[in-house]
């Protein structure tokens, strides 16, 4: 797809997006774009998905990503994974694993919170959420929130 059809189409799907928010997810998608989820650990990536997880390949299935390499997305995620949704990618013995599916404008929002617990809340976590859009990023921003009252 072209940029322009990529920018229309993105358009469409994340309508509370304003449209620097699109350039920015059809950029990422173009340069092969990546993050750290915590800027200390070099084991925990943010990828943006360019296709589809559906060829099965080691115990999951495999999706082409942004990352910089091919990343194995688990059975469960895999009816999440979709061009333009970012892949939360764990790297263990030199092979990205990805258990989260997270939304554009989920995301959007979760860059902007401490890197250290957004690390030990998704990459630490022995059973991370499955998907994350708005609803379910409130829900554990208010389950944190209660968290920090208890104590």
């Amino acid at each position: 797809m072209r940029a322009e059809d990529l920018r229309k189409h993105f358009m469409k799907i994340y309508p509370e997006c304003s449209r620097r928010e699109i350039e920015d997810l059809v950029s990422a998608m173009i340069s092969n774009k990546y993050w750290k989820v915590c800027p200390d650990k070099n084991d925990a990536y943010y990828a943006v998905a360019l296709t589809r997880a559906r060829i099965p390949y080691m115990g999951g299935f495999k999706a082409r990503s942004t990352a910089p390499g091919i990343v194995i997305v688990s059975q469960r995620a895999a009816r999440f994974c979709r061009r333009g949704r970012v892949l939360l990618i764990k790297k263990k013995d030199n092979v990205f694993i990805s258990e989260t599916i997270i939304e554009w404008p989920a995301f959007l929002k979760i860059i902007k919170i401490n890197g250290n617990l957004v690390y030990e809340r998704l990459v630490m976590d022995p059973n991370p959420p499955t998907f994350i859009n708005r609803r379910t990023l409130a829900g554990i921003l208010r389950a944190k929130k209660e968290e920090r009252r208890d104590i």
